[in-house]
């Protein structure tokens, strides 16, 4: 799309942390710097249950209220559901100060944003994390963190995207050359046993 990737996250997993990477495959020399993202993604362990939760209470049990004679007994208990684990994941993120790198503007915005548009607190978790930018590119943190069979099968995909830009640009150019060398670089990573 207009020259990109898209990548579409599973919709039914919004709890899981999904940290954006860089994609730069012209340097794959290990740095000392954002090494420790991996472990950021613990942070969220707590608040996951409270997002499914809401989760819950927004796309089950408040339609099952809606739109059966259920009525306003399921409504309520959906509002209260939603509205309670929003609070406490919001208090959760203020307590293990989540965002307090943001500032605490940053903060309050985040939370009217999640009681004014429960679909926002529901996703709360993959907010944080894909704002989060990682330096580190995706194939060194491939290599460090997924098994050998894990990162053959990426770097395998990855060296096919590879070539089908190879085949899109024009023959001997400075873009094909470049394109030649990020192939050559993934083809000798190999994961840390």
């Amino acid at each position: 799309m207009a020259g990109r990737s898209l990548c579409l996250l599973n919709p039914f997993t919004p709890y899981r942390p999904s940290f954006r990477l860089s994609w730069d495959f012209n340097r794959l020399e290990p740095e000392a710097k954002d090494r420790e993202w991996p472990k950021r993604a613990q942070e969220f362990k707590g608040i996951a249950p409270l997002t499914v939760t809401a989760g819950i209470a927004l796309f089950l049990l408040l339609p099952v209220g809606m739109f059966t004679e259920l009525g306003r007994y399921a409504v309520i208990s959906a509002v209260i559901l939603l509205y309670g684990s929003i609070l406490l994941a919001l208090f959760q993120l203020r307590r293990q100060r989540i965002l307090a790198a943001a500032g605490r503007r940053h903060f309050w915005g985040f939370a009217f944003e999640c009681l004014a548009c429960p679909p926002f607190a529901v996703n709360m978790v993959r907010r944080i994390t894909l704002a989060d930018r990682i330096m580190e590119p995706v194939p060194l943190a491939a290599v460090r963190l997924l098994d050998a069979d894990r990162w053959a099968e990426l770097r395998n995909r990855c060296i096919s995207r590879i070539d089908e830009a190879i085949q899109r640009v024009g023959e001997n150019s400075d873009e094909q050359k470049a394109l030649e060398a990020q192939k050559r670089r993934l083809s000798v990573l190999v994961p840390n046993e």
